[in-house]
């Protein structure tokens, strides 16, 4: 269960989008920051009456927790970690229907998303964002510029069904689209998909996350990284937390905010550029630097 590759892959496919606007559309530390630790039990946490655990092995305590998170009505999913060599941060609510809002931080800029409704995926990238997938397309200043200045301000219009540049993921090239990146089932189902990550864990401490009461579950992989998943003991048993540690991407995924509404409003008509209707076909960039069919 990569945490930075499976549950921030949304990240990418979001990102591998856009970067296909620079060539054809022209329009440090490995450690997790800005989530929350887990905690220590004090003497004022509250106690746990029995274990709803009895009886359970750590595998099936792990197996459970997933089948209950993917069955949430709605969740907040945030955290940061190194994916292909890259710092990667998530902050999203993700519905069970398949909406979200949120935002994505990658290569140095942020993008913020939306999905409103079944038919369309919206993103507004900062300066830094376009800049930095400019600059990896191989487009000159110049179109960068006026790329940047065409979006500036606006939100991109995609359709939901768009699909992602292919990744190898395991071995097995994904066949995601955009969509998928807001569907609570599928967000889960991504970071599930090779479950010998979750198969001989060892149960730890019991600990206390975001005020929660929780299990400790580790797998050691044999090659100096090992994942941690953090599973509610109080109430349903949900994921609380997903950390790797060691290894080339290490990550910490928090899981909050549980069937909570979500309320989503799609952005004004007038600062939204529809990319289907101008023609363009994002993730599909050239690399030549060109502009293709959108003139600034």
């Amino acid at each position: 269960m990569r945490v930075s590759r499976k549950v921030l892959v949304g990240a990418v496919l979001c990102t591998s989008a856009v970067a296909g606007l620079a060539g054809c559309g022209g329009d440090g530390d490995n450690k997790a920051k800005g989530v929350s630790e887990a905690k220590k039990p004090s003497a004022t946490a509250s106690a746990t009456p029995a274990d709803p655990f009895a009886g359970l092995t750590p595998d099936a305590i792990a197996e459970k927790a997933v089948g209950v998170t993917k069955a949430s009505n709605s969740v907040k999913v945030a955290g940061s970690g190194i994916s292909d060599g890259e710092h990667m941060a998530l902050e999203v609510s993700v519905t069970r229907v398949g909406n979200c809002t949120g935002s994505v931080t990658v290569k140095g800029g942020t993008a913020r998303l939306l999905k409103a409704d079944a038919k369309s995926f919206y993103m507004q990238g900062d300066e830094k964002f376009y800049r930095a997938l400019a600059k990896e397309d191989g487009t000159p200043k110049r179109q960068a510029d006026a790329m940047i200045e065409v979006l500036k301000g606006r939100w991109m219009k995609m359709p939901t069904d768009m699909p992602s540049t292919s990744k190898k993921r395991h071995g097995k090239t994904s066949g995601d689209d955009m969509s998928q990146f807001c569907v609570l089932s599928e967000l889960v189902s991504g970071m599930d998909d090779d479950k010998g990550d979750r198969t001989g864990m060892t149960k730890g401490p019991d600990t206390v996350v975001a005020g929660v009461p929780a299990v400790t579950l580790t797998k050691d992989r044999g090659d100096g990284s090992t994942v941690t998943m953090y599973v509610a003991k109080q109430g349903p048993a949900r994921l609380l937390k997903v950390a790797e540690n060691g290894g080339d991407e290490p990550g910490t995924v928090t899981f909050g905010d549980y069937d909570k509404p979500v309320t989503i409003t799609p952005p004004p008509a007038d600062q939204v550029m529809d990319l289907e209707k101008l023609g363009m076909k994002p993730g599909g960039g050239s690399g030549s630097g060109g502009t293709g069919g959108l003139k600034a």
